[in-house]
């Protein structure tokens, strides 16, 4: 069982200017994704993908794996199977075979721990028949139906298609920012949803997602 972890990490941000470089309490705040992943018992290897040099030389100092991305798949548009598939493509040509699970660690999620993770995987691992997992938080209100999804007989998450009264107290999730995202093989060569995919839930503090100032303010006092 092989576990390939990526760190999507690109250099430009429009809410905040090198997010993933500002400093919390003296490290940046992909620090903290880079030190949950290397305390994980179940990632075999872990990559940065990035367009930035000043990541790259991050990644070098912890003496993680990286790769350059191309800028063409590092735009705000660009969407994170492209840098999946990019990565895979690099790993595969290097190793000569496909890892059974890729995990997605987004660096804007600094509150989620290497507990999170090893309990995301096994959580996959353990439930044959899915193809992929992602993290979530559970929210009372359908205030919005299109981001919001339900978990069925069957362990699988799905949609909201039907927007609730609020006195409906009926139980939805949310995507908490990506924290974890873990995609099966062959899944994730074309897709990073599978048909069933599976909810790994997390407490409201720890899904914290980095996408604004007022967003840094509160992990700064979180952390203090």
């Amino acid at each position: 069982m092989f576990v390939l972890a990526i760190i999507p990490a690109r250099a430009g941000s429009k809410s905040i200017k090198n997010k993933n470089l500002v400093k919390i309490k003296n490290k940046p705040l992909i620090s903290y994704t880079i030190e949950e992943a290397k305390k994980s018992r179940l990632i075999n290897e872990t990559y940065i993908s990035s367009d930035s040099r000043r990541i790259i030389e991050l990644a070098k100092f912890n003496k993680i794996n990286y790769v350059l991305r191309p800028k063409k798949i590092s735009s705000d548009k660009a969407k994170t199977i492209e840098t999946i598939k990019h990565l895979i493509k690099y790993f595969k040509k290097k190793n000569n075979f496909y890892p059974d699970y890729v995990i997605i660690l987004q660096p804007t999620s600094p509150l989620r721990k290497s507990y999170h993770i090893d309990k995301a995987i096994k959580l996959i691992i353990k439930n044959k028949k899915s193809d992929s997992l992602v993290s979530c938080v559970k929210v009372r209100h359908s205030y919005n139906p299109n981001s919001l999804m339900k978990i069925n007989s069957d362990g699988f998450l799905k949609f909201n298609k039907k927007l609730k009264r609020r006195q409906d107290k009926s139980d939805f999730y949310a995507r908490n920012g990506a924290a974890i995202y873990i995609i099966k093989y062959p899944v994730y060569l074309s897709k990073i949803f599978g048909k069933n995919t599976i909810p790994y839930i997390m407490d409201t503090k720890s899904s914290l997602d980095i996408d604004d100032m007022h967003d840094l303010r509160k992990l700064k006092k979180i952390l203090r």
